[in-house]
């Protein structure tokens, strides 16, 4: 009896392997196209007495330099808060969205397991300093896109993201007369300081250039302890930036906009993420972080993506990634791919399957089929520490001899074995399982899923907890059991 058992415990243990080496899911099929619904998605408020969202990780590639990452543009700037433009409101599609003209010159790409700040699906763009408008397209199989209509940003409606490949190429859309227009209580003052900087200049590029050197004057005042400065209650925060000469990056890219309006360029903002450091051309796991800068339209080139933030500003110090493996484990792909393709059953070699069947029949004849279970969260480290010596395999890969800490990049199950021990570890991704319960929240209160936590904070300011907590654990550099547990017991 004990002998048949054995030989059901390898047939099953055989298939348990193969079925955690390789986990897929059926390609998601296209859908027919919707853009012409009009169907729209509105981006959300930036208000400059608020914050931007924490800093995330994105496994991305690009071309070894620092990479924007192109959220939403803004026209209207309303008593301390930019605004949608209605006009620029994006209509819905699905399965691929290209929208202005081609050809696509530059972009990058991305690993997605969620949309960013309010639905926004970044789009990948060149260093912003010679930055010119253009068309964009983002192909992201198996999500419910939505795009301007003239090509400034593309929102998440729903679906599946997985790998989105984004591009940004040259163009020539005229601006629009909102791309001056002042604060009715400030322009007078705008219009003053403008006078006196730019003064002697004639043409956009000396406006430009004086203007970015006068906010070099001005202190970022963005730390870790306190990312966002405290602007008194009532206080217009541009006026408030504009006199105490400190702010963060959305404040320096609003005085540039409002200064370049007021000597007479076209500007407005943009909102997104840039890198913490440069971007290699090769999939890698990548810090960004929430930021703004500023576009101005220079005739007869179009327009020029623009830097405001001093250099201190800019590029913070790099974060500390999730800790690296000393030997790379089998969950990091070369190269992340567009959707997952059709259940393919992988070969496992004898020189590992044969250690590993022998281990589990002796386990199983023992009367143990597994050492230990563990659980674990997505970028936390397993310290696989005895029997000393002894080769470690996860799946079928080798990693290092015991002992060795092995960080995995991606949620699953994984046979973790290291001679005579055999654990089976199931690797959750807390960021993703929060997305899924504010998805749920935000359907429970009838929001469109465009909706950020912090939106939500402000309609039901009983979910203001609720709110914090999703930041934290879809934007903060750990997320982790405790934090999804309180979660789950407030929503």
């Amino acid at each position: 009896m004990r002998i048949l058992l054995a030989a059901a415990g390898l047939v099953l243990v055989y298939a348990g392997i193969v079925s955690l080496v390789s986990p897929g899911e059926p390609a998601a099929s296209p859908q027919p196209w919707g853009f012409g619904t009009g169907v729209a998605v509105r981006p959300p408020e930036v208000s400059l007495s608020g914050g931007l969202y924490f800093k995330t990780y994105l496994w991305a590639r690009g071309g070894g330099g620092v990479l924007y990452l192109r959220c939403y543009v803004y026209s209207r700037y309303e008593g301390g808060t930019w605004l949608p433009t209605p006009e620029e409101y994006p209509v819905l599609g699905v399965y691929s969205v290209t929208v202005g003209r081609g050809p696509f010159t530059e972009g990058g790409a991305l690993n997605l397991t969620l949309p960013l700040m309010g639905g926004c699906v970044p789009v990948a763009t060149p260093s912003v300093d010679g930055l010119q408008l253009g068309s964009i397209k983002v192909l992201a199989p198996g999500a419910n896109l939505a795009a301007s209509r003239i090509g400034l940003y593309v929102a998440y409606a729903g679906g599946r993201l997985g790998e989105v490949t984004s591009f940004y190429g040259p163009g020539d859309l005229p601006p629009s007369p909102e791309d001056l227009s002042l604060p009715p209580g400030q322009a007078g003052v705008l219009l003053a300081l403008a006078r006196n900087i730019t003064a002697g200049c004639g043409d956009v590029s000396c406006k430009v250039e004086r203007i970015k050197e006068f906010l070099k004057g001005f202190t970022y005042d963005g730390t870790m302890d306190a990312p966002w400065p405290h602007i008194p209650p009532g206080v217009d925060p541009l006026m408030w930036f504009l006199q105490n000469k400190r702010g963060v990056c959305v404040h320096f890219a609003t005085a540039f906009v409002m200064l370049a309006r007021a000597s007479g360029v076209h500007a407005r903002l943009v909102v997104g993420y840039m890198s913490d450091g440069p971007v290699p051309t090769q999939w890698s796991l990548t810090a960004f972080s929430p930021h703004a800068w500023a576009e101005y339209y220079q005739p007869g080139v179009g327009w020029i993506g623009v830097e405001a933030t001093p250099p201190m500003g800019v590029t913070p110090p790099a974060a500390p990634l999730p800790r690296e493996t000393p030997t790379p484990v089998a969950t990091t792909p070369e190269a992340p791919p567009a959707s997952p393709g059709p259940y393919q059953w992988p070969s496992i070699g004898l020189g590992v399957f044969l250690p590993l069947a022998g281990v589990a029949a002796a386990a199983l004849v023992g009367g143990a089929l597994f050492k230990k279970r563990v659980v674990i969260a997505v970028g936390e480290a397993l310290r696989v520490g005895a029997p000393r010596g002894f080769w470690v395999y996860v799946n079928r890969r080798r990693v290092g001899r015991a002992p060795v800490e092995i960080v995995f990049d991606k949620p699953g199950l994984y046979l973790v074995a290291a001679g005579p021990f055999v654990r089976v570890v199931r690797v959750v991704d807390y960021r993703s399982m929060a997305g899924r319960a504010f998805e749920k929240l935000l359907k429970k209160l009838k929001l469109p899923p465009s909706a950020t936590p912090r939106e939500v904070a402000e309609r039901f300011p009983q979910y203001r907890e609720v709110a914090l907590l999703v930041e934290k654990l879809r934007f903060g550099l750990r997320a982790n059991k405790e934090d999804y547990r309180r979660l789950k017991e407030m929503i």
